[in-house]
């Protein structure tokens, strides 16, 4: 609990009908932060004991404690300000009202707190006025609109420096009212204060000498450039890479702050700026040109950016770098158990073609004209791609006839299309802020080489590979696994699937082989999930915590082919709903065989992701450099926030007895263990 209170003391308590009146203490329902819900109090006239059922349950913004403070208050602090003949105020009161301290007592203000109300006039009071809220400030910012939250979280962040008019007495000023700026006369300056009399209206009012209603500290504040302007334009600045993502922006001067008072993460620049969201981080970013991304920021309060994972086992086996520098970072390998090491294979991070004849289409792809990091989603070409994906697949149905039925003018068909693009956005389907927080079925089309934006785009994030520090290891039980080595926040890219491409025919050739085999074969499956409604699921083969090889691998959208019980499903002969895309697919007259990954001679850190009934990541289909719906890359995301040393595994999705004389028993070992997955 934020405030130490217990049960029988005196408190306040708001009922809307009966204003604040006094109760005692019952109890109170925490959240798994430990901040306060629910606080249930027995009034003062109650009747009934202080264990029943029947006493009334009141938020922590209605309940304050009935002593009054002393002066010691953090600013910040939330408050109730009660009307009292001896609290020597700056204004006269007439009724309770909540706001936060915003300046401590001291000698310049005559020992009286500053008080900025909510919705009301700022105004310095006395502590035997003042009881302490049980609501948080967190949890007022979270109510408030997003200008009003900026303002009080930069100024607690920022006090005692305050940017304050310099004025006096029979001064004119303009301020701003209702959106235009009128003429005011200063009568009286008290502390931090100043009351104007506005001649256009007739009247007095009191005003807080730091509000940018103010016109002079307005102009200033929105002329203003930021002081590391002229650094970050410096295209010679080198940044070091090769370490976590989010230690990137600490190792530049940054600084990353845990506010539980505010309950979020603020960052400060090199300058000062200050910055507790990553849309203004992002703005900001753009506007002075920064080296840094904004996916190098976290604003999640439970990722530890500066912890790292350190094995209590002592390893026997140690590689630095087991992609001999072949992906952006590191890639450790360690054996903690004995000498052995994987089976020998090429490292590699792209798919390469086995045979001439298997040929990536490049040619169809388009680019967008954006300037502007692709900020507006509903205008760039490539976002629109996506959207126009989720608008024609058989997976958001449900969603786009819910929007449609939303939208007035059904003949409109380009403003519906518009509109629909827009309701998509902000339900933040694609990336947000270089993450993905949901998997999307119909696929994600990243911008490309031929749209106009630069790598500060919102929707790049796969292209530029594996930025995150894995670590290969043995798990005694399942093989090899992956596991991170510092905390990654839900949405995070890891890494793409990377092999060699087979037709059907090299495939079935290679799987019958002794040496050879389909243990890392990945079936590239998506043209079927275009209209999912014209083919039955089918399983998955592979994967290593079901089987004693080194590592298999298969995912819904990627099924695995097996060169010897073929366990495809013919295509039924019911009618077919085709998307656009599915249209384009058969308009390029592509060759419609089943295309296979195989990771057994090369591959990279993916091949060795082992399965789990409790995944914490998600498979997401991509599009890059080819719009060719036969080859997607196949990325892996975090599913939710992952600490470190955390094993990163994802659901094969198999179905049990769907391959006749084949049974694989799971070994995940999670509590939604299914124990089959064949």
């Amino acid at each position: 609990m934020p405030v130490a209170i217990d049960v029988g003391q005196r408190v306040l308590v708001y009922n809307p009908s009966h204003g604040w009146t006094l109760a005692y203490f019952v109890t109170a329902q925490q959240n798994n932060d430990n901040k306060l819900q629910i606080l249930t109090c027995r009034l003062s006239n109650c009747h009934h004991k202080a264990t029943s059922q029947d006493h009334y349950r009141y938020p922590p913004e209605r309940v304050a404690l009935n002593d009054t403070i002393g002066n010691n208050l953090n600013v910040g602090t939330r408050v109730l300000c009660m009307p009292s003949g001896d609290a020597d105020t700056s204004r006269y009161i007439d009724k309770p009202l909540r706001g936060i301290i915003a300046e401590q007592p001291s000698s310049i203000n005559n020992q009286r707190y500053l008080i900025f109300a909510d919705n009301d006039s700022p105004f310095y009071l006395r502590s035997i006025a003042i009881h302490l809220l049980l609501e948080s400030l967190s949890n007022y910012l979270s109510k408030v609109d997003l200008g009003t939250k900026h303002y009080i979280e930069n100024y607690v962040l920022t006090y005692p420096k305050r940017r304050l008019v310099n004025i006096s007495a029979k001064d004119h000023i303009n301020i701003e009212l209702n959106g235009q700026w009128i003429d005011a006369i200063v009568s009286k300056v008290e502390g931090s204060l100043m009351r104007v009399f506005l001649p256009i209206l007739d009247k007095h009012e009191w005003l807080y000498r730091g509000s940018l209603r103010l016109q002079p500290l307005f102009n200033s504040v929105s002329s203003y450039e930021p002081p590391c302007k002229r650094f970050a334009v410096n295209k010679e600045t080198t940044i070091d890479n090769k370490c976590h993502f989010l230690l990137i922006p600490l190792n530049q001067g940054w600084k990353r702050q845990i506010r539980n008072d505010l309950g979020t993460i603020v960052y400060i620049s090199p300058c000062g700026q200050m910055f507790t969201d990553a849309e203004r981080l992002y703005s900001y970013l753009f506007q002075i040109d920064s080296l840094l991304n904004i996916k190098q920021f976290s604003f999640d309060m439970n990722c530890r950016v500066t912890q790292k994972f350190i094995s209590l086992k002592q390893p026997i086996v140690q590689i630095e770098d087991y992609s001999n520098e072949r992906e952006n970072v590191p890639l450790m390998l360690v054996n903690e158990y004995d000498s052995t090491l994987p089976k020998i294979f090429e490292y590699i991070t792209d798919r390469i073609p086995l045979t001439s004849d298997i040929v990536i289409d490049k040619s169809t792809i388009q680019g967008c004209s954006c300037t502007d990091g692709c900020l507006d989603t509903t205008k760039c070409a490539c976002w629109k791609k996506t959207y126009d994906a989720i608008i024609e697949s058989h997976y958001y149905e449900d969603l786009i006839g819910e929007l449609k039925e939303l939208f007035d003018d059904d003949e409109n068909i380009e403003n519906m299309r518009l509109y629909l693009y827009e309701a998509l956005s902000k339900r933040n389907y694609g990336y947000k802020h270089g993450r993905l927080l949901e998997k999307i079925h119909s696929g994600i089309y990243e911008c490309n080489v031929k749209c106009k934006c630069d790598s500060r785009c919102t929707n790049r994030c796969v292209q530029f590979g594996v930025n995150t520090l894995l670590q290969i290891y043995n798990t005694s039980e399942k093989g090899w696994g992956v596991r991170t080595l510092y905390d990654l926040p839900a949405g995070t890219y890891l890494s793409c699937y990377a092999g060699e491409v087979l037709n059907d025919e090299d495939a079935n050739r290679r799987g019958v082989q002794k040496n050879m085999g389909d243990v890392y074969f990945t079936a590239l499956d998506f043209v079927a999930s275009l209209n999912p409604s014209s083919r039955k699921s089918r399983p998955m083969m592979n994967m290593n915590n079901v089987s004693h090889v080194d590592n298999m691998n298969a995912n819904s959208d990627l099924q695995q082919h097996n060169g010897n019980d073929r366990t495809y499903m013919e295509e039924e002969n019911i009618p077919i709903e085709k998307t656009k895309a599915f249209l384009e697919y058969q308009q390029a007259n592509y060759d419609p065989g089943i295309f296979v990954m195989d990771a057994h001679l090369k591959g990279n850190v993916s091949r060795f992701y082992n399965h789990s009934c409790s995944p914490n990541v998600f498979v997401q289909n991509v599009f890059i450099e080819s719009w060719d719906v036969r080859f997607p890359w196949v990325a892996f995301f975090t599913a939710s926030h992952i600490k470190a040393g955390t094993e990163l595994v994802w659901d094969y999705s198999y179905e049990v007895d769907t391959v006749e004389n084949r049974v694989l028993h799971c070994r995940c070992g999670s509590e939604e263990c299914r124990h089959r997955l064949l």
